[in-house]
Parts: C-alpha cells; sequence; structure tokens
C-alpha cells in the first residue's frame, strides 16, 4: 500500500487555519476587513473573555443573500478576484477567501446577513460544518458570531495568553483600521463595557487628524505637523510626524491603499530621515498614508497580508523626501526661499582659518574676469574654532585592582578633548569613554539601592494626566500590580484618560511620565512575571538616571577624579559595556601598535 494519502477534508481546513487565525486579534482582523469591503458605515465589536470566549462583529454594509452566505464558508470563495489579472490589481482588504473557512473550521460560528431589511438569513456552521440555514429578519449588514475559538483544538488554544493580553491585541487591530477609515465608525465593547467609540470624521487631512485625537487623545493631535502631499497620478503619498515631544511613544503607523502592513523598508527611511534630519535616535509618532496604483503593489506575499511588495523601488527615495520636508516642520523649521538672480553685488567667500584673517596676497585675491561684475570688499569678524586645550597630566603609576582583587598597574596618561581617558597598561594603551564608564558604575549603584528595599514614594500634588488609546490603557492595567510595587499610582478618571498620583522618589514626574508611555507602547504578550516585569522597570529606572546624571562629553576631569572614575569602573560588574550595550573601554595593544607603525 502507499504510504502516501490524501489528509481529510475537516484536517486540510484546520491546517490552513492556522496560517490565517492565530489568535482572537486574527479573527477580529478578517472580519473588520470583510466588513470594509462591504462599504459599511458603522462596524460594532462586542468581545467576550479577551476575544477567547466569543467575538461579534456587526456592520451596516451590502450583506448577502442566501446563496452566498452558504457559499462564503467554502474555502478559497470571494467575489473580489475572478482570475490572475484580478489578483495582480487587488484593491481590496480581502480577497484570498480563506477567512470565514479558516474561522469556521476552529470555532462556533453564526452568521446573520440581509441585502434588504427584513430579508435576511441565518447560517451556523460548527467546526466546519454546516448546522442550520434558514431565514432570518434583519436589518442591512451582517453580523458573525465567533464562539468558543480552537475548541476543537486544544493545542492551539492552550498557547493563548491571558484574556487581558488577548483583548489588547484585538483593540489594536480595531484602532489600526479606525486611523486608516476615519469616515467609519468604529464601537468597541468587552463584556459591556465600552472601550472604543471613533466617531466618523471628514475622509480629510482634518479628519485623519481628528481620528488620531479620538483615539490617542486630542494633545497629541495637536503636535502632530502635516507630511507634504507629494505623488502624481494615483499616487500619493500623505499622513503626519510628530514633534521631538512625541517620541516618548512608538507610534508608528504604515498604511498602503488603508492597508496597515509592517513594511521594513518604510521603516528604515523613516529612521534614516529622523537621523539625517534631527540628528537624532529619538523617532516621533508617524502616521504615513500611501495610495498607489493597486498594479504597482503586491499584497499576496503574507499569510496575514501584513507585507508588501514595491513594484518601484524610487518610491523609498520619494517616501525619505517627503518624511524630511515634514521633520523639518515638525520643528517648525521652513526652507529659506532661494534669493532670485539679480544683478546684485557678488560677495566672495572669506576663508577663516584656525587665527586671525591674513591679508590678500596674489594666490587668495578674485581673478579678474569679464563675467564676474566688481568686487565688493565686506568687513570679516575674526573667528576662532573652539578648538579646547587640556594640559596633559603628570602622574604616577596607579595601581587600579579589579573585582579578583588583583592590583593592575595603570599610568594616567590624561584627557583627550575632555571626552576620553587614555591609560597606559602593562600590554597597551586603554581608551575609555567617560560618560559611558559613569553611566555603568551609576546603572549599578541605582539598581543595588532600588533593589534593595521597596522605593520610598512621592505624591504628585497635581496628577499627570495620560491620554492614551485604548490599547495602551490596556497594557498599563496588565501591568498595573507591579508598577504599584514600584511606587506609581495611576487612577482612572472619566473618558478613560488615566492620572499618575505618586511616583518612585527617585524620578521626576516627568521621567515617570516617560517611563509609563514606553511601557504602554510595548506591544510585549503580557507573559513576564512579577520578578520580570520589577527587572525591567529597575533596569529603565536605572539607565535613565544613570545616562542623565553622568558625566558629559567634554567636560574636563582633574586626574584624581579620572584616577577615582576608573578605580570604581573596574570593580564593577560589567565595566565594558554601558546599560544601553555601547563600549565602554578600546584596548590597543602593544603588538597592534608595533604592526601599525611597521614594527612588525
Amino acid at each position: 500500500m502507499s504510504r502516501i494519502h490524501l489528509l481529510p477534508d475537516p484536517l486540510v481546513s484546520q491546517i490552513a487555519a492556522g496560517e490565517v487565525v492565530e489568535r482572537p486579534s486574527s479573527v477580529v482582523k478578517e472580519l473588520v476587513e470583510n466588513s470594509l469591503d462591504a462599504g459599511a458605515g458603522l462596524i460594532e465589536i462586542q468581545l467576550e473573555g479577551g476575544g477567547k470566549a466569543r467575538i461579534a462583529i456587526g456592520d451596516d454594509g451590502s450583506g448577502m443573500g442566501r446563496d452566498d452566505a452558504l457559499l462564503a464558508f467554502d474555502r478559497h470563495a470571494t467575489s473580489k478576484i475572478a482570475s490572475f489579472d484580478d489578483l495582480e490589481r487587488v484593491a481590496t482588504l480581502g480577497f484570498r477567501g480563506e477567512a470565514l473557512a479558516s474561522i469556521a473550521a476552529v470555532a462556533r460560528v453564526e452568521m446573520t446577513t440581509a441585502e434588504r431589511p427584513g430579508e435576511g438569513h441565518r447560517v451556523v456552521i460548527e467546526g466546519g460544518k454546516v448546522r442550520v440555514a434558514e431565514p432570518f429578519a434583519r436589518p442591512r449588514g451582517t453580523t458573525i458570531d465567533v464562539r468558543s475559538l480552537f475548541f476543537n483544538v486544544p493545542a492551539r488554544r492552550k498557547f493563548l495568553k491571558a484574556p487581558q493580553t488577548e483583548l489588547r491585541r484585538c483593540v489594536e487591530v480595531v484602532q489600526g483600521y479606525a486611523l486608516a477609515r476615519p469616515d467609519v465608525r468604529f464601537q468597541v465593547f468587552h463584556e459591556g463595557r465600552e472601550l472604543l467609540d471613533a466617531l466618523p470624521a471628514p475622509g480629510t487631512a482634518a479628519g485623519s487628524r481628528e481620528r488620531i485625537g479620538q483615539i490617542f487623545g486630542p494633545e497629541l493631535a495637536r503636535e502632530l505637523a502635516e507630511i507634504p502631499e507629494s505623488g502624481g497620478g494615483e499616487e500619493a503619498i500623505r499622513g503626519f510626524v510628530g514633534t521631538p515631544a512625541t517620541a516618548r511613544g512608538r507610534r508608528h503607523f504604515i498604511y498602503v491603499n488603508r492597508r496597515l502592513i509592517r513594511d521594513r523598508a518604510v521603516l528604515a527611511n523613516f529612521y534614516r530621515a529622523v537621523r539625517d534630519e534631527w540628528r537624532s535616535e529619538d523617532f516621533p509618532a508617524l502616521f504615513l498614508f500611501l495610495d498607489i496604483a493597486p498594479e504597482d503593489v503586491d499584497v499576496n506575499v503574507h499569510p496575514q497580508k501584513a507585507e508588501v511588495r514595491f513594484r518601484e523601488p524610487a518610491l523609498l527615495d520619494r517616501i525619505y523626501d517627503a518624511l524630511r520636508r515634514a521633520l523639518e516642520r515638525a520643528r517648525g523649521e521652513e526652507a529659506a526661499p532661494l534669493r532670485p538672480p539679480a544683478a546684485e553685488p557678488y560677495v566672495p567667500f572669506a576663508w577663516q582659518g584656525l587665527g586671525e584673517r591674513k591679508s590678500a596676497s596674489s594666490w587668495d585675491r578674485p581673478r579678474e574676469s569679464p563675467a564676474v561684475p566688481a568686487l565688493v570688499e565686506l568687513p570679516v569678524t575674526p573667528t576662532r574654532l573652539a578648538t579646547p586645550s587640556y594640559v596633559p597630566v603628570e602622574r604616577p603609576i596607579v595601581p587600579l585592582s579589579g573585582r579578583s582583587g588583583e592590583a593592575r598597574p595603570f599610568r594616567l596618561l590624561g584627557q583627550y578633548k575632555g571626552t576620553l581617558i587614555l591609560l597606559e597598561g602593562p600590554d597597551g594603551l586603554y581608551v575609555i569613554d567617560q560618560h559611558v564608564a559613569h553611566e555603568r558604575i551609576l546603572f549599578e549603584r541605582l539598581r543595588r539601592a532600588m533593589a534593595a528595599e521597596r522605593p520610598p514614594v512621592q505624591h504628585l500634588l497635581s496628577p499627570v494626566l495620560l491620554d492614551l488609546s485604548p490599547a495602551e490603557r490596556l497594557r498599563i492595567n496588565e501591568l498595573a500590580s507591579g508598577l504599584e510595587e514600584h511606587g506609581f499610582a495611576i487612577a482612572v478618571l472619566s473618558g478613560g484618560t488615566l492620572a499618575l498620583t505618586s511616583v518612585p522618589a527617585v524620578l521626576s514626574a516627568d521621567e515617570a511620565e516617560r517611563l509609563l508611555r514606553s511601557l504602554a507602547a510595548d506591544s510585549g504578550d503580557g507573559t513576564a512575571g512579577a520578578d520580570d516585569l520589577s527587572r525591567e522597570i529597575l533596569e529603565n529606572l536605572a539607565a535613565s538616571m544613570a545616562c542623565k546624571a553622568a558625566v558629559k562629553m567634554h567636560h574636563p576631569l582633574s586626574a584624581p577624579e579620572m584616577e577615582a572614575l576608573v578605580a570604581e569602573l573596574f570593580t564593577a560588574e560589567q565595566p565594558y559595556a554601558c546599560p544601553h550595550g555601547r563600549p565602554i573601554v578600546l584596548q590597543m595593544t602593544d603588538s597592534d601598535l608595533e604592526r601599525r607603525f611597521g614594527r612588525r
């Protein structure tokens, strides 16, 4: 007998469902996309048990007739494409015809739908098998009720996270589509409690800004600079970037034809634009909407349609240029208008060196040319470049002991440009970055001090109000008990706003707010235990405080100060890297130096 055999259809459907339906948020994503493709103006999401117990999504879209309602649950049944040419220029969010079949294979599903009010149909499917198909009176639109997700695939169900974590993931999905479609109303309820009600706004830049304010708060919406719309034909690059103040939370949303995607190439261009324009590693909020001709983008490259491929590489260069112009605006800068060519006197560029200005000589005097107007000599104030000079330090050999207690003779040679400490060691030259060395020392001091006992708390006279998205508020709720242990007290105000009323005494209110926003923006799976969260908070607190308090670059140190800093560094747990991973000590061995000078 042959060892190869065909798998039964139910097993094939369950295997296929694993690629499409990973967790409750996957179900929410697929059903919301179907509602948007059906032209819905209102989408209501009801969740129970974080989505593990129940997901019900209703809309007022076009609905379906009886035959379509049954056929929709067959694999690869779709109304959105009919040929390969259609696939090449698909403009809808869904198109594969896999979602409903995959969901029905691993859950108990009930669908009610109607193309006209009162003339609807009800279909009940359990584990991929149709149980009920009957007429049903309802308004125009569709409601799909999914219960007991993975009830027949227990191995998949046990890998789901806690209800709070799964709920947050579901809300994140809805937020993503709500940002892309400000003209649609989105409502999210969890066990009867409203989590989100995003009212419709005009489908314009003002409407997009209003929708961002509905989800993330009006404060963020006011801190956004509009990306100057560019492109031509069917291409449009638009959206918003935040001011430097918005870098506290990682809010980066990229859409292609209203589809939320994770595109590393676009994000890399955004990071490059920030570094080039701001000379900074603090990345602000980004809401980028790309409208592209459907045939110029391939959306069929990822099981969850979360990644795309652009057929024209030059698009990334245009995105980069648009982002740089927007980043200029975000910092309150505008390009100065070019001076129009006019018959004005030509002024030569005045070269200046380290000292006084030289008198004109035969080699720096402009040559006469009939095409160049007469030169006008302007007075130039002599300037000197900022070149700090530090007196070399004359010091004897100082024995510096490491953690093992073994004394190692080093001679302090001095300081280079107020930034690097130079040591002569028994086996070579050692170069120490004074800022990151001091940062490592302070980090270990602070971590030990804060871990020794419950940190003291300071109560804020004026609470810090945190305007967070619904998903970010859920993330803070997940971490509430661990945060309370470390001195954070958070109250919930009307409208869902969180108020920070107490913070650890070692932090300022601004530092505490920055840390909470960073934790809220972390889309982790919530699997960290109390010890892990405690360690994460302590590491963040200590690293942030140490970096701010450490001695800065270009700061002269006396010889005793340098010796004390290096001595304590060599007793640290990790003397070779700062808390952020940057190196502290570089060594050039004697043999390296001999090779560089050609002695070997």
